[in-house]
């Protein structure tokens, strides 16, 4: 996960700050480290941190974090975000904490997803779909998942 980071951080660089100053660049960095029916991990919030500084020297005008959200308060921070990746030159998403693959679909997992089964997911996890629905409104598009993928739940 550290090279993944590491990319993240040269990506941004790379993407300058002098033509940052006219466009309209905005992120949505999201830590989740404290779950609730999982173990909790002990990075995400520093690299959310890192991210979060190297987005705003990259010239992102608007850098929102969210650290250790549910389910409820992750689609609302998505929903939010849409309306400000529409017409953005740059939108980027950048997710550290659980993630799992199940029946060919990739999810993230807000922090109080209990997943018994799952058949939960659609319900208690954020497909990574409806992520990259939230960008579709940008020119250029990012999704960064720097996501454990081993089943925290077990199955």
């Amino acid at each position: 996960m550290r090279g993944l980071l590491l990319f993240v951080l040269l990506a941004l660089c790379h993407l300058g700050t002098a033509h940052a100053q006219t466009s309209k660049r905005v992120a949505l960095l999201i830590g989740n480290a404290d779950y609730q029916s999982a173990d909790s991990l002990k990075n995400p919030p520093n690299d959310v941190r890192l991210v979060a500084d190297a987005a705003k020297k990259a010239g992102f005008r608007t850098v929102t974090v969210r650290n250790d959200i549910g389910v409820r308060e992750f689609h609302h921070a998505l929903r939010e975000f849409r309306e400000q990746a529409d017409g953005a030159e740059v939108a980027m998403v950048y997710y550290a904490g659980h993630g799992i693959e199940a029946n060919g679909r990739n999810w993230l997992i807000p922090t109080d997803a209990a997943l018994a089964d799952d058949r939960d997911l659609p319900g208690e996890a954020i497909e990574l779909n409806h992520v990259m629905d939230a960008i579709t409104g940008a020119t250029l598009r990012l999704v960064v998942l720097d996501a454990c993928r081993n089943n925290p739940f077990g199955r």
